[in-house]
């Protein structure tokens, strides 16, 4: 959720778009979620106040992301979802989710998470060059 937002919207990094049910959700995370500023978007950590502002605003090809299993919002089960600060990075935590699924549901099986997500990226390219875990895994409550 963002800070110029009303409660019930979020911005996506793939798109820029307003999704208005995805931002009741993520605010249900009491770990990370999203905020905006003057200086943009960023992730932050709820528990310890603690900012994570892509290092791509000032041209490093760095950028963070959200990925986190959530409860929808009729109630009936969970959604998996996933986003980026900017474009570069939803495609990083799309990839680190490629490859670290088998090792994701070993932990959390069926439960409701999050994580933050760093990668790198080639920006001519516009490809992941690597992905890794920002963050551990929060494990939140229930499962789906």
């Amino acid at each position: 959720m963002t800070e110029r937002d009303t409660p019930s919207t979020v911005r996506s990094g793939v798109t820029g778009g307003i999704l208005p049910f995805v931002g009741q959700v993520v605010a249900a995370d009491t770990r990370f979620g999203f905020r905006a500023d003057d200086d943009g978007h960023y992730l932050v950590n709820h528990q310890t106040s603690e900012a994570f502002r892509s290092p791509s605003d000032s041209g490093e090809p760095v950028d963070y992301g959200y990925l986190g299993r959530l409860p929808r919002p009729d109630g009936r089960g969970t959604f998996l979802y996933l986003a980026g600060i900017h474009a570069m990075g939803t495609l990083g935590v799309a990839r680190y989710l490629h490859d670290h699924l088998d090792e994701l549901y070993r932990e959390v099986k069926n439960r409701r998470f999050s994580l933050l997500v760093a990668c790198t990226y080639d920006p001519r390219k516009r490809t992941i060059e690597k992905v890794e875990a920002l963050t551990s895994i929060h494990r939140g409550e229930g499962g789906s």
